[in-house]
């Protein structure tokens, strides 16, 4: 049941004053009312849906079919705005109560428009800005550059009670002035930089040339190169989809917008000088990725002059009260339209009950636009260029940039922000919060941390209690070195494991990385921890795996990776492993007789290619992760080839004799929008590998018998149930994106979203490989798969409790495996909106 909020006393009194300020008393001011017809100066003929706006106002109203309009208003009217589609806007003088006005046809190169009875004016408009958004659009110039200014704050809002009762809580309060404390700053940054852009192929390039940041608890200045002047910038309403937070909005300028939106051509108003006509868009289902605001067309370009467009808390998405953003275009010297102002603000609700909100107000304004010849693509091979001296400007430079925005308190959230650091309590909780968001590892020194407190424990049957901890270096230590290592003990195997890993990073134009890695540890075949994806949840729970088929694992690697222009990274190196079996594993030793094989040594070349185009940068320049993301629908390519050998150390015998072999793989990782129907991700991979080889040196499929779903495995195969030497596979994920749930009452309350999965293996092995395979009598083992593929679907709900993914998963092929799982349900933890 709907009911009104709880209003304060002065709310309520400003609610009553405003009631009754806009009642219209008898004789306080009186109606002016304007009607007329609209009509063709040289035909004679009417003009239907003509815009009839009110000079200086945001106000107007729209012609009928046959031309007639009525505008009425509580304000004197002086002059009127007459325009219309195909003619010349027309300022006229407000003589009388009765005012008919006729239009001279448009000397502009304009299209003809054909007007049919009864069609929605607000439909031929945006016809007119779909034919035209190649030339208005500044993204569709071969080359580009230009300077931004931005700024984001975020605070702390909406306090509940009860949470303001709380001694630390009231510690902080009374720490600042009683009205911050609706909006309680805790981070402001402002930022100078210039972005390079071109068309064929799309890359584009930013220099962080100032930045001035004051936060509580973010140190690295690097992070705020999230939020430049490229970051919003490429937000493009004239594309179908708009990306904000990994989710995909329609635009209102879609081309199957109509399925989305209801349009309604509102009035004519001025923006910059120029006259615009006003088009405002509702949802047709509120709960659907769709905004609902007002998009201002220039009546002459028909180029988006503005928007303001909002996303209420009815929107499926998970800790967002409401989003607004408004931009304000202007014409550039290079006759295309550009964002010249972009505001965003994000109100959020509470992530814990009874505690607080946040909001974020995000700006920035660009100038010295300029077209220029497309620069060279070897100019694109790093995104983001930090600036040396990129914190040494004065008070008089920001002071400067700051007067082009509308809202000047950014400097009193600076003063407020210094103050709430300095309360010890939020010390300790910036500490615990950098514990999470640095996985577990505690500072010890400057530049050295460690940990992780999330994996110094694990209980399996093969090692007992697991004992692990470890060290590592962040970027005070050092931004070209990164070190590591951690040592780990098993009570029961009485086995000590370590690893430890080097990276050197001697340019980063192009980003060049230098790897040296060793690990000893335990793995299971069909399931090697390192392959687990960068899900750290599975990477933890998998260490409480049975360890069925495990061997202890002995790896070096040195490797160099480098960016071969913007869309290409290549890796090459060397690797040699050492594989000790816990379990027996059979191999012919004569015409009858069978030999148990213990150890396995290779060395190992190999060489990898990755095409990701239109990828972003990895705007933490130094996280751990260096490799940058793609885009969110780029296909990415990876190509990776391996040339090893088996041998014997010294000392040491193996059942298998050396050999050389020859590996291929190739995996293919692709995104599709679809609007309202959501989102399709797919990843093909291939292999094959044409030597004769030991199982474990061929390609297990990765299975998953845990009760926690794993993307990268087949989530119904047994561990180590099947192997290839040649393979192909496809795993398709559509995510409906609330198409179906948000139509569905309850459903729709709880937030919950569907989707369908659906994974196909083809494998076969090779009849040399395949005499390998020797299994003891009656016991189940690994096998090839035959004719016919691995088959398994899944559907099921994400956004559960606003945290868990819950799908069941049926098998469809191989069922009467020994221990195949026919039906699951298995339940993960996905971070996201």
């Amino acid at each position: 049941m709907n009911t009104l909020p709880t209003l304060t006393f002065p709310a309520w009194m400003l609610w009553v004053l405003g009631f009754l300020l806009s009642v219209p008393l008898h004789g306080q001011v009186s109606i002016q009312e304007v009607s007329g017809q609209i009509t063709d100066q040289k035909t004679g003929q009417a003009i239907p849906f003509a815009s009839v706006g009110v000079l200086g106002k945001p106000s107007g109203t729209v012609a009928n079919e046959e031309g007639r309009y009525q505008l009425r208003s509580h304000q004197p009217l002086d002059s009127l705005l007459i325009s219309a589609v195909g003619y010349q806007t027309t300022r006229v003088a407000v003589t009388g109560a009765s005012l008919s006005v006729a239009l001279l046809p448009a000397t502009a190169t304009l299209s003809e428009v054909v007007i049919r009875a009864g069609e929605n004016p607000a439909f031929r408009i945006l016809k007119e800005v779909h034919a035209r958004r190649t030339t208005n659009d500044f993204r569709q110039l071969s080359g580009y550059t230009y300077e931004a200014y931005s700024q984001l704050s975020v605070g702390i809002t909406q306090m509940d009670e009860r949470f303001q009762q709380l001694k630390p809580v009231r510690t902080i309060l009374q720490a600042v002035p009683k009205e911050s404390r609706e909006n309680l700053p805790v981070f402001a940054s402002e930022t100078v930089s210039r972005v390079y852009a071109r068309r064929h192929p799309q890359l584009s390039k930013e220099e962080i040339l100032k930045t001035n940041i004051s936060s509580v608890g973010i140190t690295d200045d690097s992070f705020i190169a999230m939020f430049t002047g490229a970051g919003f910038n490429t937000i493009n309403f004239y594309e179908n989809e708009v990306s904000l937070f990994r989710k995909a909005f329609v635009s209102p300028l879609a081309s199957h917008g109509r399925q989305a939106y209801t349009y309604f051509l509102a009035d004519t108003t001025q923006i910059e000088g120029r006259t615009c006509y006003t088009l405002e868009f509702d949802p047709k289902q509120e709960h659907d990725l769709v905004f609902r605001g007002r998009l201002f067309i220039d009546t002459l370009t028909y180029a988006l002059a503005g928007i303001d467009a909002r996303l209420g808390a009815e929107a499926n998405i998970n800790f967002i009260k409401g989003i607004d953003l408004s931009i304000t275009y202007e014409l550039s010297p290079a006759q295309v339209w550009i964002p010249s102002l972009t505001q965003l603000t994000i109100q959020a609700s509470e992530v814990v009950k009874h505690t607080f909100g946040a909001r974020v107000e995000y700006a920035t304004s660009l100038h010295h636009f300029t077209a220029e010849e497309p620069r060279n693509v070897r100019f694109f091979s790093t995104n983001v260029e930090l600036a040396a001296d990129r914190q040494q400007a004065s008070d008089a430079f920001w002071q400067e940039h700051r007067e082009r925005m509308p809202s000047q308190e950014l400097e009193k959230s600076r003063h407020l922000i210094d103050t709430v650091r300095n309360v010890p309590l939020v010390k300790k909780a910036t500490q615990a919060a950098e514990l999470v968001l640095n996985g577990g590892y505690l500072p010890v020194v400057k530049g050295l941390e460690t940990g992780s407190v999330f994996s110094a424990w694990a209980y399996n049957r093969v090692e007992g209690h697991r004992l692990r901890w470890g060290l590592q270096t962040n970027a005070s230590f050092s931004k070209t070195w990164q070190l590591s290592a951690y040592a780990a003990y098993g009570t029961r195997d009485q086995v000590w494991k370590r690893g430890g890993e080097i990276r050197f990073i001697p340019k980063r134009a192009p980003l060049t990385l230098v790897t040296l890695r060793h690990t000893y540890d335990l793995e299971q075949v069909g399931l090697r921890l390192d392959e687990s994806g960068d899900d750290p949840f599975l990477k933890i729970t998998n260490r409480f795996s049975r360890f069925r088929q495990a061997y202890y694992w002995g790896e070096t690697v040195l490797a160099g990776q480098q960016d071969l222009g913007p869309n290409f990274t290549q890796t090459v190196g060397i690797r040699q492993q050492s594989l000790a079996f816990l379990f027996p594993i059979w191999l012919p030793a004569s015409e009858t007789g069978v030999a148990t094989l213990t150890n396995l040594w290779t060395r190992e070349l190999f060489i990898e290619t990755r095409y990701a185009p239109g990828r972003l940068p990895n705007r933490r320049v130094n996280n751990r992760k260096v490799r940058q993301r793609p885009a969110e629908t780029a296909p990415i390519v990876t190509l990776r080839y391996q040339y090893g050998t088996t041998y014997e150390p010294s000392g040491a015998s193996s059942s298998y004799p050396s050999t050389t072999y020859h590996k291929w793989q190739l995996q293919l990782d692709h995104a599709v929008l679809w609007g309202l129907g959501g989102r399709t991700n797919y990843t093909v991979r291939a292999g094959y590998t044409p030597s004769t080889l030991p199982y474990p040196l061929l390609t297990v499929h990765q299975g998953n018998p845990t009760p926690f779903y794993n993307r990268s495995a087949f989530n119904l195969m047994q561990y180590a149930e099947f192997v290839s030497d040649r393979y192909v596979s496809l795993a398709v994920e559509h995510k409906f994106e609330g198409l179906f749930t948000n139509r569905i009452p309850l459903i729709r309350y709880w937030g919950w979203r569907n989707f369908i999965t659906g994974k196909v293996l083809y494998g076969q092995l090779s009849a040399a490989n395949q005499r390998l395979l020797i299994q003891p009598e009656g016991k189940p083992g690994i096998e090839s798969l035959q004719s016919l593929p691995y088959v398994e679907l899944g559907y099921g709900f994400e956004n559960v409790f606003r945290i868990a993914r819950i799908e069941a998963l049926h098998r469809l092929t191989y069922r009467d495996h020994p221990n195949a799982q026919r039906f699951a349900i298995k339940v993960s933890f996905p971070l996201g909106l």
